[in-house]
């Protein structure tokens, strides 16, 4: 492992406070760095005297712990930590997950008590087989209360190939990776990109030019793309949004199966509080809505793939809608004369794709609107 001057690991950050055992234990009081003896010297100390009396765990087992005021004490903020030693193998994947009361983070450290990497999940590939050292930190003086840790080393996939219904994880270091796939059965299809540690981004080319690209429609800046696949072969380049991430990811293809009884329509009439399905991918979907007099009109779209957004022209009117229903459903109300309108529903985000639902309310106004 990579050795490091006696004062350079002192103040180590982690999170929003510094680690402040560590100026403690660099220098023994009235004994100056520079009079040590040379054979003493920290760039020289043994792993064993610098992770000497911390608890031992091992990868995989579960460890309950709790931070209290007789923890460690964090000199620069005042919060309390507890600290542990790990041996890991080089090219190990491990992740270790904080999860508890505890607000707080989980740090590792190398033999000469450098920082490796923190968080509430934390995940890092090992350079150098050896001990380590986990800390458990609060957040702040006020962070106190039982944590516990979850390790595990992460089984990685090396495969450029996807197959329905088995995800795969992998590690994305900056360059994309492209992976390919058949589709045998017409239908629609899930196509998720996860990852706790970067913005995900999918680009999807296929059979007759067909191009999709998605960037957060899973949430939390996961990728999805969900739509509807003619059978042939496939092309998914899983990369990062802005190309400069890294990290784990979990790719997964799934196929969806709709109710027995929904029927997708993407264009035609829409009826007042008559349900319709459609399907978006991308291409605006317009519907006719006719009123026979002056009424109270709702439109609402609601989607768990994608943020809906909704339009309505006609007899001089002009409205949209993104997030009106609440979430990313939209809706439309508006006191309407009597006419034909076009409805359009497509996503806020222009790539995304998915199932929606389109409803139409209409109440009699006894109030002419003002033109």
């Amino acid at each position: 492992m990579a050795k490091s001057s006696p004062l350079s690991y002192l103040l180590v950050a982690v999170g929003g406070g510094v680690i402040g055992f560590l100026a403690a234990q660099a220098i023994t009081p009235g004994v100056s760095p520079d009079s040590a003896p040379a054979s003493q010297t920290e760039g020289e100390s043994s792993q064993s005297e610098r992770l000497a009396g911390l608890e031992r765990v091992a990868l995989g087992e579960r460890l309950r712990g709790e931070i209290t005021s007789e923890s460690e004490l964090n000199g620069n903020d005042g919060s309390r930590f507890e600290r542990y030693v790990m041996a890991l193998e080089e090219d190990d994947l491990v992740e270790v997950t904080l999860d508890g009361a505890l607000q707080g983070v989980v740090s590792l450290y190398d033999d000469q008590l450098q920082l490796v990497s923190s968080g509430e999940i934390m995940r890092q590939r090992i350079d150098q087989s050896g001990d380590y050292m986990l800390v458990v930190s609060g957040a702040d003086a006020q962070s106190y209360g039982p944590f516990s840790l979850e390790s595990r080393s992460v089984e990685l996939s090396d495969s450029d190939t996807l197959t329905l219904a088995s995800p795969l994880d992998s590690w994305l270091q900056q360059d994309e990776r492209e992976y390919s796939f058949t589709i045998d059965e017409a239908g629609m299809y899930d196509i998720d990109m996860r990852s706790d540690e970067f913005d995900t981004f999918l680009v999807l080319e296929g059979p007759s030019g067909y191009y999709r690209e998605d960037d957060d429609s899973a949430g939390n800046l996961n990728a999805r793309i969900a739509d509807f696949l003619a059978p042939g072969e496939y092309q998914l380049t899983a990369r990062s949004a802005y190309g400069d991430g890294e990290g784990v990811f979990t790719l997964a293809l799934d196929s969806r199966e709709l109710p027995s009884d929904t029927e997708l329509r993407n264009s035609g009439e829409l009826t007042a509080d008559a349900p319709i399905n459609g399907w978006y991918s991308g291409e605006a979907l317009t519907y006719e809505l006719t009123l026979d007099e002056t009424s109270d009109v709702t439109l609402e779209m609601r989607s768990s793939d994608f943020d809906t957004f909704l339009e309505v022209e006609g007899n001089g009117v002009a409205l949209s809608d993104d997030d009106g229903a609440g979430g990313t459903d939209s809706r439309i109300g508006e006191q309407l004369l009597p006419g034909t309108y076009t409805v359009t529903a497509r996503g806020y985000n222009l790539s995304a794709s998915g199932l929606f639902e389109l409803t139409a309310r209409t109440e009699p106004s006894e109030v002419e609107p003002e033109l």
